[in-house]
């Protein structure tokens, strides 16, 4: 298996290994970029549907919102949160305006978690649950939300000191589960 070139020795099978070895680092780094590249980027249909918004064009802002929530982008769902609770652009649905908030918030979007705790200490879109409108006021608050350390103080003076320490021992534990990034 050693040929001689010029009178150096050479052996095939080091230059066969090396051949499989320099290619599967071409391909791997050929996958990485596709993966790298084919990331989906959210900016620009985002920006878009927030000029759209703005504009009351809420038809351009549902067709740019839908797919970039239905791929899990945390302020899309938190938009159509919010369009679906006042019926901006689609028929008012208090029931589809919770789903977003509860998508949205559940990735740490500290609007919709603000959002949510108001839709579950009115009973808008579910049955009232002041315990589970409490805890997403102090998790909101927890991730910076002026509206929700304000609700904190206005759902509390509805509760009970039970009700009050259950709702805590949640927000703790979400917050523990979901440290900020």
């Amino acid at each position: 298996m050693v040929e001689k070139i010029n009178g150096m020795a050479l052996n095939k099978k080091y230059f066969q290994v090396k051949f499989i070895k320099d290619h599967l680092k071409m391909r791997l780094f050929f996958l990485l970029s596709v993966l790298f590249f084919a990331t989906p980027s959210f900016g620009n249909d985002f920006e878009e549907a927030l000029d759209a918004i703005h504009g009351t064009d809420y038809d351009k802002a549902l067709n740019k919102l839908m797919p970039l929530a239905l791929q899990g982008h945390p302020a899309a769902q938190y938009n159509l949160g919010v369009m679906h609770e006042w019926g901006n652009g689609v028929p008012q649905n208090n029931v589809k305006a919770l789903k977003w908030y509860r998508l949205s918030a559940e990735q740490s979007h500290k609007d919709a978690q603000n959002n949510l705790g108001a839709m579950l200490s009115k009973g808008e879109g579910v049955e009232q649950d002041f315990v589970e409108a409490l805890k997403w006021f102090v998790v909101a608050a927890g991730n910076g939300s002026e509206g929700g350390r304000k609700n904190i103080d206005i759902v509390e003076k509805r509760m009970n000191f039970e009700q009050i320490t259950q709702a805590k021992k949640l927000a703790r534990e979400w917050l523990k589960q979901h440290p900020k990034k």
